[in-house]
């Protein structure tokens, strides 16, 4: 009998023990990782066209953070960056998100090149 209720008592403290570590589990979303071209960029969204052609869009928001040459400089200069600050159709990038509800939110974009442009 005693050896029963020691058995019970450690299921349970093993129970409460592993479910918020569960929990935890799975609230956190997988990060993934894509690299391509801009197509397009707005405030709140970023499309680039990925490996094979494929488009893929991301939700952009204040937590997305920007990384690339001399983007510390510039945000020093202006404070807070959005997306069209920061990228412009035809940069290459390469953006960290993960998948919520459907969304493919943008943790970070990290800008690898930038377009050509020409100067007149």
């Amino acid at each position: 009998m005693k050896g029963l209720l020691f058995v019970s008592l450690w299921v349970v403290v093993l129970c409460i023990v592993v479910q918020p570590t569960a929990l935890r589990a799975q609230g956190q979303a997988k990060i993934m990782s894509a690299t391509g071209t801009v197509k397009s960029v707005s405030g709140n969204s970023l499309t680039i066209s990925a490996a094979g052609g494929k488009e893929m869009s991301f939700a952009v928001d204040s937590t997305t953070k920007f990384v690339g040459k001399g983007l510390g400089t510039k945000q020093a200069k202006q404070g807070k960056l959005t997306a069209p600050d920061v990228v412009a159709i035809n940069d290459r990038v390469t953006v960290q998100y993960s998948d919520i509800g459907g969304t493919m939110r943008a943790s970070n974009v990290r800008v690898t090149s930038k377009a050509f442009t020409t100067k007149r």
